[in-house]
């Protein structure tokens, strides 16, 4: 029986000429694409990292604005609307970043709450969800408080804890910023 040009069968390693489509319900279908010599790794790298980061529902709703924005922009680009909103949230992350920096040298834990809060729902709204719960226990820390411990906790420790999660949290954030990149960049 021989197979037809729609059936997934080439290995990694093989360049891969068109973008499968992906279904409205699910953009995950997408497989990544390998053009001209580049090395499979870039396939590797990316496809797994927005399941656990990522809350691709989400996410999706704010690309489906695109198509509600009737297509490409004037520059020809597929999704500017959500890019937008995308590159607007990391601005704003990178912001809220230094100054969770400098509220945590000032010791200032009603900030940190604060701007964790900020942040907490800034990233819900794209589906970020590791950062998105990263701040949420930011906020609850900066209150002196371990709500899944239900444990108040001492001025110290609080900003000992905001100190450990603040580095996670660029961590997540930076896998997340670095995914919907290489998104966008495919849609070119």
């Amino acid at each position: 029986m021989s197979e037809t040009k729609d059936q997934k069968t080439t290995s990694p390693a093989k360049k891969v000429e068109e973008k499968p489509e992906a279904s409205a319900s699910n953009p995950k279908e997408t497989a990544p694409i390998v053009k001209n010599d580049e090395a499979p790794k870039e396939a590797e790298d990316k496809p797994e990292v927005e399941e656990d980061v990522i809350d691709m529902e989400t996410f999706q709703q704010i690309m489906d604005m695109d198509e509600e924005d009737d297509g490409d922009d004037e520059d020809g680009e597929k999704h500017s609307f959500s890019k937008g909103i995308v590159w607007g949230y990391f601005e704003q992350a990178e912001a809220t970043f230094k100054d969770m920096e400098a509220a945590i040298k000032d010791e200032d834990l009603a900030k940190l709450s604060s701007l964790g809060h900020f942040l907490k729902g800034s990233s819900a709204a794209l589906g970020i969800i590791k950062v998105q719960a990263s701040c949420e226990k930011m906020q609850h820390y900066g209150n002196k408080r371990d709500e899944e411990a239900g444990t108040s906790l001492e001025s110290s420790e609080a900003l000992e804890r905001i100190k450990k999660l603040l580095v996670d949290c660029k961590k997540d954030y930076e896998v997340a910023k670095t995914w919907m990149e290489n998104l966008y960049e495919e849609d070119k």
